[in-house]
């Protein structure tokens, strides 16, 4: 019996141990890949989720008080710590919700016969008295620190300029009031006792000598024919910018546009219920009207046939008449509460129903919310009762991500993305689906570049080409997938875009002559005597095409401009845009080219190393049965390589996806979905580069970027198991090959 020498023995152990490390390195190496994937994963669904949660509402505190007179209104700091009161006497209580106390109360005027309040981010009140006259006052809080403690000062500011403003000069008695105040304008709109409609414009003049700014109260003129008395009027608001008047009568509304101290009725719309109240949306661009039955409708201006119409949108149905209602100040939230006690919380524009719960069993007799929405002030005959509302994201939903809504302004449903403005009251509009869009075009357009040169070359350079040429081009090309991306995006917005844009015509025309040349030019080397043909080595032909490519895209570049006076009247692109196709100078064939010359390298590099190791006795036993090459290609070697191929191009695929410097340079970044291929787009990849710097932190904003993302990573993971399912079934079929 043999055995082992002790040096055998040793290297045999030292192979074992090596083979253990290795494997157990492998092994762990597979599963870190894997286990990092899934952490990927669930950090990006981590902080997507909370825009997905539901909405909670909390009592809070309780201030138990009784007030013998009828409450005008209630309103609040910016958090909610500390309330005031409006009574019809004309008297202002401050209370501190947090100490349950009052603070301090303030008499405005007395005898006050009619009330009305701005929207909040005016805060102005209003106060008519029986004659004839409006006082205004603006309540507000002051915030001082004292000792590291923050304090709240309550404030009561009257209107300086007039200390009160006769509306009606037969003195009668106010009852009921609209307003509208601004640093430099102002509108007020009264009614009196005997059912008058007055107004009065005031206007703020800066004297150029003495820099003081001086009031004016200037009457307003009504069109009469629309002060036709319908019926009872039921309440009145005007916009803060001071242009349009809306009117609520019990079965009709109006609008009435004015300027230069006159109002005309714009158009009268009769409601087939009976309305109760009209209240403003945060914004100003919608009026919610309330109906007697319980239902609340949105409506705002729409252009139509060059016509600019008030339009009902959407519709909200509570089961009861509504009690009380109150508008978010900088969302288009509003909170409802219904004659059975009931809270409701609903977000207009994605109409949805957040909230909806039995909470009071006493009449509410006001409701307010602070400016941050996250607090809900109620005021019953028992006192003070308030609410911790936790609804930080109700802008979004699965219709508002992925289907078309209505937004202010629009004429009808679309699909948007526009995440930031200037001014505070602005709509976000978060669609994912211009940016889903948007990338997939990115990505045809690149393919349809890329795939034809990079699948061609890849099957010349491996099966026609010789070999000495091929060591040369094959690295060549692979090492075009180092050059940055950056650097072709630059190229691409800086040089290309102004050249395709000034030889659009040209561009064009390349893409029929340059295949048609070359079937034209392999036509003619077909045709010519054996002898001529051999005296280029085989494998060589293409070195042909080279110079006669750059011949064709010079002459074409050189007299393009007879092409477009031939085809398109000297100008293609007024010849689009008579009808109706746009043209920007960063669109989605600068992408194509751009991009596709990025992927072209992975492409290439994947499909030709497929082809070229396709087994050698597979041809060779074609050809020597009497197939032609071109028979034996397209019949053996594309049909085993297939698989390699189609991975090739889901490679491409998913680097055109993910692509974001070259569609960030390249385009104008502009989010609309259009397939023109002369126009722009915005990806969801460089949509997350330029938005994410200027997000805040864990904001509706942030979390959708990360939503972003999250496609990404969900569709290239799903192209990719595509691609690998349909590879082994590739492979399994041609494997008898």
């Amino acid at each position: 019996m043999a055995y082992a020498k002790p040096n055998q023995r040793i290297r045999d152990k030292q192979r074992r141990v090596v083979d253990l490390i290795m494997r157990v390195w492998v092994k762990s190496s597979g599963v870190g890949i894997i286990a990092a994937l899934m952490l990927i994963c669930f950090y990006l669904l981590a902080v997507i989720a909370p825009i997905f949660t539901s909405v909670s509402v909390e009592p809070l505190s309780q201030y138990n008080v009784s007030y013998h007179d009828n409450t005008l209104a209630i309103g609040s700091d910016e958090q909610g710590k500390m309330a005031y009161r409006i009574d019809d006497t004309g008297r202002v209580e401050f209370i501190d919700l947090i100490n349950k106390k009052l603070v301090s109360e303030q008499q405005i005027i007395k005898n006050a016969t009619a009330f009305t309040s701005t929207i909040e981010s005016q805060d102005w009140f209003a106060f008519g008295d029986d004659k004839g006259q409006v006082q205004f006052a603006q309540i507000g809080f002051q915030t001082n620190y004292s000792k590291g403690n923050r304090q709240l000062i309550p404030l009561v500011e009257k209107f300086a300029p007039f200390p009160v403003i006769k509306v009606d000069e037969k003195q009668q008695a106010l009852t009921q009031l609209a307003l509208s105040l601004t640093a430099t304008e102002g509108v007020i709109l009264a009614k009196t006792q005997d059912e008058r409609l007055l107004g009065v414009e005031l206007d703020s003049v800066v004297n150029q000598m003495t820099g003081e700014t001086v009031w004016e109260a200037v009457p307003i003129t009504f069109e009469q024919a629309g002060l036709d008395k319908i019926d009872v009027l039921l309440s009145m608001v005007i916009t803060p910018n001071n242009d349009f008047l809306y009117l609520l009568y019990q079965h009709e509304l109006q609008v009435w546009m004015l300027k230069d101290h006159q109002a005309n009725l714009r158009e009268r719309i009769p409601l087939k219920e009976s309305a109760q109240k009209l209240t403003l949306l945060s914004g100003a661009h919608s009026v919610l009207v309330q109906f007697e039955n319980g239902i609340l409708s949105q409506w705002f201006d729409t252009i139509s046939d060059e016509k600019r119409r008030l339009t009902p949108i959407r519709t909200f149905d509570f089961g009861a008449p509504i009690l009380q209602l109150s508008p978010e100040v900088y969302r288009k939230g509003v909170s409802v509460i219904d004659e059975k006690g009931n809270l409701s919380l609903i977000h207009t524009t994605t109409e949805k129903r957040l909230y909806r719960q039995h909470l009071f069993n006493d009449e509410v007799l006001a409701v307010t919310q602070p400016p941050n929405a996250e607090k809900l002030i109620v005021l019953t005959p028992k006192g003070w009762e308030c609410f911790e509302v936790t609804n930080p994201h109700p802008e979004v939903s699965v219709q508002s991500v992925f289907g078309q809504i209505w937004y202010e302004g629009y004429p009808e449903p679309a699909y948007i993305w526009q995440s930031t403005a200037a001014n505070d009251d602005f709509e976000s509009k978060f669609s994912l689906m211009p940016l889903a869009f948007g990338t997939l075009k990115a990505a045809f357009y690149a393919l349809i570049f890329a795939g034809p040169i990079a699948i061609g070359s890849a099957i010349y350079t491996a099966y026609f080409m010789s070999a000495n040429v091929r060591r040369y081009v094959k690295p060549t090309i692979e090492i075009m997938e180092a050059l940055p991306t950056v650097i072709i995006g630059l190229l691409a917005g800086i040089w290309l875009a102004p050249i395709v844009e000034n030889n659009l015509v040209a561009v064009f025309s390349l893409f029929v002559f340059f295949p048609l040349s070359m079937i034209i030019i392999a036509f003619i080397w077909h045709i010519l005597p054996a002898h001529i043909m051999r005296k280029l080595p085989r494998g060589q032909h293409a070195i042909l095409l080279i110079p006669a490519l750059i011949g064709i895209g010079y002459l074409t570049f050189q007299y393009g401009y007879l092409i477009e006076s031939w085809l398109f009247d000297g100008d293609l692109r007024h010849f689009l845009g008579d009808r109706g196709v746009g043209y920007d100078q960063r669109n989605a064939l600068v992408v194509g080219i751009a991009m596709g010359a990025a992927i072209i390298p992975t492409i290439y590099t994947i499909a030709e190393d497929a082809i070229f190791s396709v087994p050698k006795h597979l041809s060779e036993g074609s050809l020597a049965l009497g197939a032609t090459q071109w028979q034996t290609l397209t019949k053996v070697v594309l049909l085993t390589a297939s698989p390699g191929i189609f991975s090739a191009v889901m490679m491409g695929l998913g680097r055109a996806v993910g692509e974001t410097m070259i569609v960030l340079m390249a385009t104008g970044n502009t989010p609309i979905m259009d397939g023109n291929i002369l126009e722009g787009m915005r990806t969801l990849a460089a949509n997350i580069a330029i938005e994410m710097p200027e997000s805040e932190m864990g904001s509706t904003h942030f979390r959708m970027l990360f939503l972003a993302a999250f496609l990404l990573f969900v569709f290239t993971f799903f192209v990719n198991s595509l691609a690998e399912w349909i590879r082994q079934g590739l492979r399994e079929k041609y494997r008898s090959l």
